[in-house]
């Protein structure tokens, strides 16, 4: 043990009134504690605290209220003692030195602790180098308050009034002069010139993309209508390349499997082909005398068709027919799209066909017979590749919409002399006595029809079509005739007796008393051209994505294009609510078929006279 004295200093005091002892506390200084003990193991070694030393003139001392003194004026003090001073170099009273003189034991070059200077309004600290006074901000017109009375603001002078007013009247001509300019011939020519370049196949004419409605520039910009416009060409391009494709491939297979001198040929042939070969049929070479070789097979016509039948899903089909010369035979494909790939199936394979009805029943068809809004009727026995809901039926019905009239041309006049070929070309178009007289018949009492419905026609032919649907309880749409007539009645469409003799003599030829609705409503009101049917099919066909045959009120909503649209006098209507009452006989039914949609169209074809304002019409309404 040590043998140096303590401290006299008494451990306890006496409590003069009790007389008892108390305990004094103090602070504990560094010679009461040398050094704690530490119970750390043997073997690991000690931490070294070179950096967390205390000093060794470090003398700890409570904290003071007198440090921190606070100032009852309500002014914010701030402390001088900078972070890291030594308590013993503090002041012990604030009334030892200056509250806000800023002096601190920081040292040179280091940013002092900015406590909230700018928020309490404190004196910022004294820097010892010289400061410029900034010059003063003249105030914005966001600093300046805004006027509180409105009123007093001068009203604009007449100047200003006839400036705003020739200015308002400048921009309105600029946007009606940019949107409705017509194009020169040089920039036609160039657009022309440029889609040639992109599709040389297509060999487009000038006719062909030139519309008034594009130079009016009302539904699309020139690019964009351009654009959409070389898409769909090269995709009907791109169909009718693989149809021709397709039926080569198929009609030169047929030709080589039902050769009798292939098995023939195949013996007398020196080698064998080896396993895993493939043999082209283009590289085979077929000639034979009782096939048609790929010569006589290129000397075809092609021509669009579709179903004449009230199926929507039948009659949206996209059907392409090519008829060959050689020997009067004909054949219909249908183009279907799965997913990214497109296919060319048989519809109606290749044979010859003859009239089933007319004055030339029993006859075959010929080239002539393929023309525009002509019908083909073919037996439905032995076509195997004819949907479920068609081989029911005894006969299909197929109407002619566009033919490629240079290639029939070129067959039809292969011989003829140039300056007779357009003699010719009428003459063989010529019909029989028989037949002109029923057309004209015909055409004369759909003409006198049109001209009493034409302010009326959607109304008419669509009520007219949800009548007869309704009155055909049988569901094969064949009714009599005073059943068909009393349908004519009721909807006012007036004729003498002696024009609905002449008509059902005409319709009716087997003389059963009974025809098809369709086909007597179309023959007393008439069909608008197939160019307008088919656009109003690619409408349906858009509108329709699932094939159904049907679309919702979901899909006509999705569709459906209301911008643009006003109504009568001036005032805004809802064209979407107008369609659907017209086209729906119940406003409960949720589902418009394509026979209630053509309808409708058949109706609005009959007030539009201008095939260019149809086409504006549809393509605005369905965006197509």
């Amino acid at each position: 043990m040590s043998n140096r004295p303590r401290s006299a200093r008494p451990l306890t005091s006496r409590n003069p009134i009790t007389g008892e002892e108390n305990p004094i506390n103090r602070t504990p200084s560094r010679a009461d504690n040398p050094k704690p003990a530490t119970h750390k193991p043997e073997g690991i070694p000690g931490l070294d605290l070179k950096y967390l030393k205390e000093a060794d003139n470090y003398v700890y001392k409570p904290i003071q209220i007198a440090d921190y003194p606070l100032n009852d004026g309500g002014d914010t003090c701030r402390t001088d003692v900078s972070w890291g001073t030594s308590v013993s170099v503090r002041s012990n009273r604030p009334s030892d030195r200056h509250v806000g003189s800023g002096h601190s034991s920081r040292p040179p070059g280091l940013p002092g602790l900015r406590l909230g200077e700018e928020e309490t309004g404190a004196r910022p600290a004294q820097s010892n180098k010289p400061t410029t006074p900034r010059p003063l901000k003249q105030p914005s017109a966001w600093d300046v308050p805004p006027v509180a009375d409105p009123e007093g603001v001068p009203p604009p002078s007449q100047r200003q009034k006839e400036l705003y007013r020739q200015y308002d009247q400048e921009m309105k001509a600029g946007y009606q002069a940019k949107g409705a300019r017509e194009f020169t011939e040089e920039e036609i020519e160039r657009v022309v010139a440029e889609v040639k370049e992109k599709h040389p196949a297509l060999n487009i004419d000038a006719s062909d993309i030139i519309e008034k409605g594009w130079t009016r520039r009302q539904h699309a910009a020139t690019n964009q209508y351009l654009k959409k416009m070389d898409a769909e060409e090269l995709l009907e391009h791109n169909k009718k390349l693989k149809m021709v494709e397709t039926v080569m491939i198929d009609q030169l297979s047929r030709a080589v499997i039902s050769d009798p001198d292939q098995n023939i040929r195949a013996q007398m042939s020196a080698g064998r082909r080896p396993r895993g070969s493939n043999r082209s049929l283009h590289d085979s070479k077929v000639s034979t005398a009782h096939t048609a070789t790929e010569n006589l097979l290129s000397k075809r016509v092609r021509f669009g068709a579709r179903v004449i039948s009230r199926n929507g899903h039948d009659a949206i089909r996209e059907l392409t027919g090519f008829f060959f010369n050689v020997d009067n035979t004909l054949t219909i494909y249908e183009f279907r799209q799965f997913g990214k790939s497109a296919k060319a199936l048989p519809f109606i394979s290749r044979g010859r066909f003859c009239h089933l009805h007319g004055p030339r029943k029993g006859e075959p068809y010929t080239l002539v017979d393929i023309c525009d809004g002509h019908d083909l009727s073919i037996s439905t026995k032995g076509q195997g590749s004819l949907p479920e809901t068609l081989k029911k039926l005894t006969e299909v019905t197929f109407r002619v919409t566009d033919v490629e009239e240079e290639e029939k041309r070129s067959i039809l006049l292969d011989k003829v002399l140039p300056h007779e070929r357009e003699d010719v070309y009428a003459r063989l178009h010529v019909p029989s006595k028989q037949e002109y007289t029923e057309r004209m018949v015909i055409k004369s009492i759909q003409s006198n029809v049109q001209k009493k419905i034409r302010k009326r026609a959607i109304r008419t032919i669509t009520g007219l079509g949800r009548f007869y649907r309704k009155t055909d309880q049988s569901g094969t749409g064949v009714m009599y005739r005073f059943e068909l007539e009393k349908g004519l009645f009721d909807f006012h469409i007036d004729m003498p007796p002696e024009t609905l003799d002449a008509l059902f003599e005409i319709l009716d030829e087997d003389e059963k008393g009974e025809l098809d609705y369709s086909m007597y409503m179309w023959a007393v009101i008439g069909n608008m051209v197939e160019a307008r049917k088919s656009l109003v099919r690619k409408a349906f066909r858009k509108i329709d994505a699932g094939k159904k045959g049907y679309i919702t009120l979901s899909d006509i909503q999705k569709f459906f294009n209301t911008t643009g649209r006003p109504g009568k006098d001036g005032g805004e209507t809802s064209p979407l609510l107008g369609f659907l009452d017209a086209v729906l006989p119940d406003k409960r039914q949720e589902e418009v078929t394509y026979v209630e949609f053509e309808e409708y169209y058949e109706g609005l074809s009959l007030g539009v006279e201008s095939d260019e304002d149809f086409y504006a019409i549809l393509r605005n309404t369905w965006t197509i």
